[in-house]
C-alpha cells in the first residue's frame, strides 16, 4: 500500500471498531462477532469477505445495524483491492440505511467520514468536502466532544489531504493542525498512527513552501510518534520525507544514511511504492556525490519497482475490467431474459386480443345475419299479407 492507502487502512479499521462499540446494544451479537473475527482477514482474502459480508446483508433476520456493519466491512474489503468505486457504492448504501437509525449519530458520522475519504481517493474533491462537512456538523453538534474527537481529527486530516492535493499547502496546514488538536484530546493510544500521518503531511507541506526548519521538526515528530506506535511503514515514510529536506539542503550523505535506514525498515513492510520513493532518493543523492556505481544500482532498483507498480496497476485495471465485463454480461443476460419474458407476454396478449376480437366479430356477424334473416322473413310475410 502507498501512503494514502496506509492512512485508509488505519482509518477504516478504526472506524469498524468505533461503530461496533457505538452500536453495541443494537446488534445481532453472534453475527457481528463473526464479522469482527473475519475482518482480520479482509486484506488477505477480500473476495471471500465480500461474499460473506453480502450474505449477512441479504439475510433479513439480521438487524439494520448488523446490515450496516456488514456493508461497511464489504466497503473496506473493496478498498483493500483499491476498487474505490465499488467501495463507495456500498458506503453510500450504508449511509442511506443509517438514516433509519435516528439515535445513533456516531454511526452516521463514521459512515459519512468513510464516504468522504472514498470520494477523496477518487479525486472527486467537491463531493468529498460536501460529505465531510456533514460529518463535521454532526460531530460538532454531538454533546460529548471526546466521543467524536477521533472522527473530527480524521475529518480535518482528510480535508488537509484535499487542499494538499490541490497544491494549497497553506490551507492544508490549517486543517492538519486542527486534526492534530482533536487527536491530542484522546487519551488512548489509537490516535498515534494518524497523528504521525498528520505531522508527516505537515512536513511535506513545509517542504513545498521551502520552510525546511519547520519541515524537519514535523518529520522528527512524525518519526517519534510512529516509533511509539511501532509502525515501521510510517517511520520509513517520515524518514523519506526528512531525507528529501536534507537533499535540498545539500546534505547528501545524511540523506543517504537516513534513506538506507528507511529501506531496511520498509523491507519488513513490502510496500513497493515506499521503496520506489526511497530508491529515487538514493540514486539522486549518489548522483550528486558522483558515486556512479551506487547511483546505477539504485537507479536500476528504482526502475524495477516502477515496473512492478505499473504491473500492479495494470492488474488492478485488468481485474476491474473483468469484474465490469462480468457485471455487464450479467446485466445483458438479465435484460435478454426480461426482453424474452416481455416478448412472450406481448405475443400472448396479441393472440388473446385477436381471439377475443375474432370471437366478437364472428358473434356480431352471426347476430347481423340473424337480424337480416328476421327482416327478410318479416318482409316476405308482409308481401303475402298484401296479396
Amino acid at each position: 500500500m502507498g501512503f494514502k492507502q496506509t492512512y485508509l487502512f488505519l482509518l477504516f479499521n478504526l472506524s469498524i471498531c468505533v461503530w461496533n462499540l457505538a452500536a453495541n446494544n443494537w446488534q445481532n451479537k453472534d453475527v457481528d462477532s463473526l464479522l469482527d473475527v473475519k475482518s482480520a482477514t479482509i486484506y488477505e482474502n477480500p473476495n471471500a469477505f465480500i461474499e460473506y459480508g453480502l450474505s449477512v446483508f441479504n439475510d433479513d433476520t439480521n438487524s439494520i445495524i448488523t446490515k450496516i456493519n456488514a456493508l461497511m466491512h464489504v466497503s473496506t474489503a473493496y478498498s483493500s483491492k483499491r476498487d474505490y468505486k465499488k467501495a463507495l457504492e456500498y458506503s453510500i448504501i450504508a449511509n442511506e440505511l443509517s438514516e433509519q437509525v435516528i439515535d445513533n449519530p456516531i454511526l452516521k458520522i463514521n459512515i459519512l467520514l468513510r464516504t468522504g475519504i472514498l470520494y477523496q481517493q477518487l479525486k472527486i474533491f467537491d463531493k468529498s468536502m460536501e460529505v465531510l462537512d456533514k460529518a463535521e456538523q454532526l460531530s460538532i453538534a454531538h454533546p460529548n466532544r471526546k466521543e467524536v474527537a477521533f472522527a473530527l481529527g480524521n475529518i480535518y486530516l482528510t480535508k488537509g489531504f484535499i487542499y494538499k492535493d490541490n497544491l494549497n499547502c497553506d490551507i492544508g496546514l490549517v486543517f492538519f493542525d486542527k486534526g492534530i488538536s482533536e487527536y491530542e484530546q484522546i487519551e488512548e493510544f489509537l490516535y498515534l498512527g494518524n497523528l504521525s500521518i498528520a505531522y508527516y503531511n505537515k512536513g511535506n507541506c513545509y517542504t513545498v513552501l521551502s520552510e525546511y526548519g519547520m519541515a524537519k521538526n514535523s518529520f522528527y515528530k512524525a518519526i517519534e510518534l510512529a516509533k511509539i506506535h511501532k509502525a515501521n511503514s510510517l517511520i520509513s515514510f517520515a524518514q523519506k520525507g526528512l531525507a528529501e529536506v536534507y537533499t535540498l539542503e545539500g546534505k547528501y550523505q545524511e540523506s543517504i544514511d537516513l534513506l538506507t535506514d528507511a529501506l531496511e525498515k520498509s523491507s519488513e513492510v513490502g510496500d513497493i511504492v515506499l521503496n520506489h520513493g526511497i530508491y529515487k532518493g538514493l540514486f539522486e543523492n549518489y548522483l550528486a556525490l558522483n558515486q556512479w556505481d551506487k547511483y546505477q544500482t539504485n537507479y536500476d532498483l528504482f526502475l524495477t519497482t516502477q515496473l512492478a507498480i505499473k504491473e500492479s496497476e495494470r492488474n488492478s485495471v485488468s481485474n476491474s475490467i473483468v469484474d465490469s465485463s462480468k457485471s455487464k454480461s450479467e446485466e445483458l443476460q438479465a435484460i435478454k431474459s426480461n426482453f424474452n419474458l416481455n416478448l412472450k407476454i406481448v405475443i400472448f396478449l396479441n393472440v388473446f386480443f385477436i381471439v377475443v376480437i375474432g370471437y366478437f366479430e364472428f358473434r356480431n356477424r352471426k347476430i347481423i345475419k340473424s337480424l337480416h334473416n328476421t327482416v327478410k322473413t318479416i318482409q316476405n310475410t308482409k308481401q303475402v299479407s298484401d296479396h
